[in-house]
């Protein structure tokens, strides 16, 4: 109920809630007990504060991937006009992606197509800091290439 309360979607809630409790079992079973047998707190509030803590986490990256979403498109529309510097920034892309080593390359494919770094990381099978660390690097290097275009 607590994960419906943020997401309003009966899947998005389940989906929160398994990830949650998967996140439980991967814990040592010493610590696993640490929580549950908390003299004062109980795994209750524990549970509580991290369903309410992936909630937001999700409402936080939907809302940068809109605004980000809405930015590009911005950012077309207002050089829609100008044939050419369209033309441009298409091949500087390409280019930019094509300079990167093959898995950054694929990794931000996969990304700029919407699929999480969870996702990627299952669909890659590797590790999901592997694919967040591999983003960050490969979306510096895009930066850098960039500037040197624009």
């Amino acid at each position: 109920m607590i994960a419906y309360k943020y997401t309003t979607d009966t899947e998005k809630s389940r989906d929160i809630v398994g990830a949650v409790f998967e996140k439980l079992l991967q814990l040592n079973a010493q610590k696993r007990q640490q929580i549950i047998l908390h003299p004062q707190k109980g795994i209750y509030p524990f549970l509580v504060t991290i369903v309410k803590n992936k909630c937001l986490d999700g409402l936080k990256t939907n809302k940068l991937q809109d605004e980000i979403k809405k930015h590009l498109v911005t950012l077309i529309s207002f050089n829609s006009t100008n044939a050419a510097f369209i033309r441009f920034e298409l091949e500087a892309i390409k280019h930019l992606l094509n300079n990167l080593p093959k898995r950054e390359r694929e990794m931000i494919e996969l990304h700029l197509q919407g699929y999480k770094n969870e996702e990627i990381a299952v669909q890659l099978n590797i590790s999901y800091n592997t694919v967040r660390n591999t983003l960050h690097n490969a979306k510096q290097r895009i930066k850098k290439l960039w500037q040197l275009f624009m």
